[in-house]
């Protein structure tokens, strides 16, 4: 018998059969990158400012760009591209780090953003990152690690566990760090219903945070900041459908649960990166001048019909633009 946090870690990861080892990009979901460039180069615009108030105040460190999770290199390559193109200077002083755990992914997007002259180093494990200055980055990194999943039963709250069988069973707290949430949870959950607690999410944003020695982090999500009285609950995707038998062929959708802001704002805390900036992606997107895409004037090939159409969803509120927020947390002396 697993928790369901490790069951969702093996559907997801499993190195031969998991979701994220055998999918096929946009069959199930379509990322921000994968939508369209446009998010790319915004963000990009923001990391080099980012990048250039760092280097103000450490003028003689080394400057380190990291993408965390980047799978096959599809944002790392957009963001390459508009650094190299829109902020050369910058370029010629960075190194792009690429931090993903699968391999195959891992070789792909060292290839692709090698192309743009950047020096690139792979790694695998946050755990193997020196101290860097500079910005570490992500999109839709949190949502995919796995949670345990609480339950109210009888007034009282238990853990989900997957038994033998697949089938749902409640059974006894699995770690003491979840005895304070299932204390709050069984004053504010409804009888049946289930909240998840991503444990693995806040303890790698320390872990990072503590690895900046000056500089921010950028974390791209979807999720809230989660209150007792909003259930986190977690969802299952296959075909671009919305799936509610999350146990049911494990390896062949993808389980993701809403990145819970307020727990990864207190481990920014905790390491010393404060909160700089908390908001939706959409004024995100729009503070940083998305309406140049939609004009065609940074690239060319943003002013189909079908471009407008794949910007607006980034942006509209019933699209992406608001269930994805973005925290920008700063670690400066």
């Amino acid at each position: 018998m697993r928790t369901f946090r490790d069951f969702m870690e093996s559907a997801l990861y499993d190195p031969v059969e998991g979701f994220y080892t055998t999918r096929t990009q946009t069959a199930d979901f379509f990322t921000s990158p994968e939508l369209h460039p446009a998010f790319g180069g915004v963000l990009a615009d923001r990391i080099a400012a980012l990048l250039r108030r760092t280097a103000s105040v450490r003028p003689s460190d080394p400057l380190i760009l990291i993408e965390a999770g980047c799978g096959n290199g599809t944002l790392a390559s957009q963001v390459a591209r508009h650094i190299r193109e829109k902020h050369a200077d910058l370029a010629v002083q960075l190194k792009f780090v690429l931090l993903e755990r699968s391999r195959r992914d891992l070789t792909e997007a060292v290839r692709s953003v090698t192309a743009f002259g950047i020096p690139v180093v792979a790694c695998t494990d946050v755990s193997r990152l020196p101290s860097f200055t500079g910005v570490l980055y992500s999109n839709e990194l949190f949502d995919a690690f796995p949670a345990h999943l609480l339950q109210k039963k009888g007034g009282s709250i238990y853990e989900v566990y997957v038994d033998d069988s697949s089938q749902w069973t409640l059974g006894g707290i699995s770690s003491p760090q979840l005895a304070a949430d299932a204390a709050i949870l069984a004053t504010s959950l409804q009888e049946d219903e289930t909240h998840a607690v991503s444990l693995d999410a806040p303890r790698w944003l320390f872990e990072s945070a503590t690895r900046l020695s000056a500089g921010f982090l950028l974390t791209v999500d979807y999720g809230k900041k989660f209150s007792s009285a909003a259930p986190n609950v977690p969802r299952g995707y296959r075909q671009h459908r919305i799936q509610t038998d999350l146990l049911s062929n494990p390896g062949q959708q993808d389980l993701t649960v809403p990145a819970d802001f307020n727990a990864l704002i207190k481990a920014g805390n905790d390491a010393g990166a404060y909160v700089e900036s908390f908001e939706s992606m959409a004024r995100f997107l729009i503070d940083g001048g998305i309406e140049k895409w939609f004009e065609g004037t940074w690239d060319e090939r943003s002013i189909s019909f079908k471009s407008r159409a794949q910007i607006k969803t980034l942006i509209h509120p019933d699209g992406m633009g608001e269930c994805f927020k973005v925290l920008i947390q700063r670690k400066l002396p």
